[in-house]
C-alpha cells in the first residue's frame, strides 16, 4: 500500500509488475525489465532465477518458482541499506531488512490470481518500523485494479482515499478503501484504481488464519468496483517504504 504522495515510486513498481505479466504470456513465469518503458510482450527477455531455499535474494529484482509457489522480490531504484529475502520449505518465506531507504515488495503465492482463492497463512514473525503492509496482493486488467487484503501493517498507516464501509470475513472485521492513482498501470498506460480491505484490528503473529478472497471480491463488487482479468501473479506480500527502516517477517502460506 503506497502513500498518496509517492506516485513516482508507484510507477516504478507498477512497471516491474508489468514486466511480470508480459513474461507470463511467453514463458508462464515472471521476469524483470527496465522501469518507465512502455512494454510489449515480446520485448521482455530477462530470465528469472530461483535461489535455493537457504540463500537470500539480494538483487534489485528477481522472481521465479519454488516448491510449486511463485515468488518475487522488488526494490525501488536508488534504494540503500540491506534487505534479504529467502524462500523456505513449501509456502514459507522470510525477509529481514536494516537501515533500508526506499521501497520494496516481496512474497510468495501463485503465478495467476483468482477470485476463488482461499489462502491459509501463519505469520510467525512481523516487525516493520516503516510504512507498508502485509497481506494478499495482486492486479487485474480490463479494468486495471491493484488490490490488497491487508492483514497487518507497519508503523505508518497505509490507509487513505475514500472509505467505503466495513464488513466481516473469516471471523474478523475489515474496512474497505479505494483511491485513484495517476501512476502507470501494469500495461504502461496512465492511471489505475486501488481497492483494499484492511483488518480493523491488526493480525497478531503466531496464529493460523484464512483469507477467503471471494468475500473481498464480492464486497468490492457490491460497492461498484469489480476486478477485471486476474491472470496476473498474486502473492502474500510484504511491503515496506520509508527512511532508515528495519524489520523482520516470516510467513507460511498454503491452499485451504
Amino acid at each position: 500500500m503506497k502513500k498518496q504522495n509517492s506516485l513516482t515510486r508507484v510507477s516504478r513498481k507498477v512497471t516491474l509488475v508489468a514486466a511480470a505479466t508480459f513474461m507470463l504470456a511467453s514463458t508462464a513465469w515472471l521476469t524483470g525489465c527496465k522501469k518507465d518503458a512502455k512494454m510489449e510482450p515480446e520485448a521482455v527477455a530477462v530470465t528469472a532465477t530461483t535461489p535455493p531455499s537457504d540463500k537470500a535474494v539480494t538483487e534489485s529484482y528477481q522472481s521465479g518458482t519454488h516448491n510449486g509457489f511463485f515468488w518475487s522480490l522488488w526494490k525501488s531504484d536508488g534504494a540503500t541499506g540491506t534487505v534479504n529475502y529467502a524462500n523456505g520449505a513449501a509456502g514459507n518465506y522470510s525477509v529481514n531488512w536494516n537501515g533500508f531507504n526506499g521501497n520494496f515488495t516481496c512474497g510468495k503465492g501463485y503465478s495467476v490470481g483468482s477470485a476463488n482463492y482461499k489462502i491459509g497463512y501463519n505469520l510467525s514473525a512481523y516487525s516493520n518500523s516503516g510504512g507498508g503492509t502485509f497481506g494478499w496482493y495482486g492486479w487485474s486488467r480490463s479494468p486495471f485494479y491493484e488490490y490488497y487484503v491487508n492483514e497487518t501493517w507497519g508503523a505508518v498507516s497505509p490507509h487513505s482515499g475514500t472509505f467505503l464501509g466495513t464488513f466481516d470475513s473469516d471471523g474478523t472485521a475489515y474496512n474497505v478503501w479505494t483511491r485513484w492513482m495517476t501512476g502507470k498501470n501494469i500495461d504502461g498506460g496512465d492511471g489505475f484504481r486501488q481497492i483494499y480491505s484492511s483488518r480493523v484490528t491488526k493480525a497478531a503473529p503466531g496464529q493460523n488464519r484464512v483469507i477467503t478472497f471471494a468475500n473481498h471480491y464480492n464486497k468490492w463488487k457490491s460497492y461498484g468496483y469489480t476486478l477485471g482479468q486476474l491472470n496476473i501473479p498474486a502473492i502474500m506480500v510484504s511491503e515496506t517504504w520509508g527512511t532508515n527502516t528495519n524489520g523482520n517477517i516470516n510467513c507460511t502460506i498454503w491452499a485451504q
